[in-house]
């Protein structure tokens, strides 16, 4: 895709925010189709453990009981670790092996950072999976589903999700600065950078949460945990590939 391409219609003329942002969406989620596959074949092999295999059934059963137990503070520290902490290390392995530095600050405050963000957000999806499960209920048929389905990706996403991981990683990338927060460059185009990030996932992640809603309450969390680091390992694989 040439600059031109971005930049005007076929007539020449400017081409919009919001259309250069589907463009782009829609590129990424080509992209990121492979990997997404990888993904569903992987979450769909440990579902499908859990009912057909009898070791995995008794781990993953073992595995709800332990969340069940320890509630909000698992989340929490499981998607610290899973969707912060693990990422940042492969991808400082991977940067210190090509000799390439990705943040603007220290690699520990990165490290933290992104632990207690996710952290945070685990938090957040735990409390989020209760609340679907009070309003639809709990099960795998398709009148409990559907709806918990279009909530996440449709509702709870883009008005909350999508742009307050968009604004930690801004905050990152602008070395933590407090300006960075009420910075113009960033409010001023929110809804492109949304739509961009909103279209690269959802053809991931929509078939993504169906697999983890159709597992008990109790074991949504982890799935959702493991499926979080696998994608981003995979997605940091796949830009480190990019850049060499």
């Amino acid at each position: 895709m040439t600059h031109a391409t971005n930049n005007a219609g076929n007539d020449g003329a400017p081409e919009s925010a919001l259309r250069r942002a589907v463009k782009t969406g829609l590129h990424s989620a080509r992209e990121n189709a492979l990997p997404g596959i990888i993904l569903w074949l992987f979450a769909s092999a440990i579902v499908a453990g859990y009912w057909l295999f009898e070791p995995m059934h008794r781990f993953l059963t073992n595995l709800g009981k332990f969340k069940a137990e320890s509630g909000y503070a698992y989340s929490i520290v499981a998607t610290g670790i899973f969707g912060g902490l693990i990422p940042f290390l492969w991808r400082l392995a991977r940067g210190k092996k090509r000799g390439t530095r990705l943040w603007n600050v220290p690699a520990w405050s990165a490290g933290l950072f992104l632990t207690l963000f996710w952290a945070y957000k685990g938090f957040e999806i735990d409390f989020f999976y209760r609340l679907q499960a009070v309003v639809f209920g709990n099960g795998s048929a398709p009148s409990v589903l559907v709806p918990k389905v279009l909530v996440d990706q449709f509702v709870y996403n883009p008005l909350w999700a999508g742009w307050t991981q968009l604004l930690g990683y801004w905050w990152l990338e602008r070395s933590f600065r407090a300006s960075a927060l009420t910075d113009r460059e960033f409010w001023g185009t929110i809804g492109p950078r949304l739509v961009t990030v909103l279209i690269s996932t959802w053809g991931v992640w929509i078939p993504m949460v169906c697999i983890i809603y159709s597992l008990p309450p109790e074991l949504q969390v982890p799935l959702f945990n493991i499926a979080l680091c696998f994608w981003s390992l995979m997605l940091a694989s796949i830009t480190a590939e990019g850049k060499e």
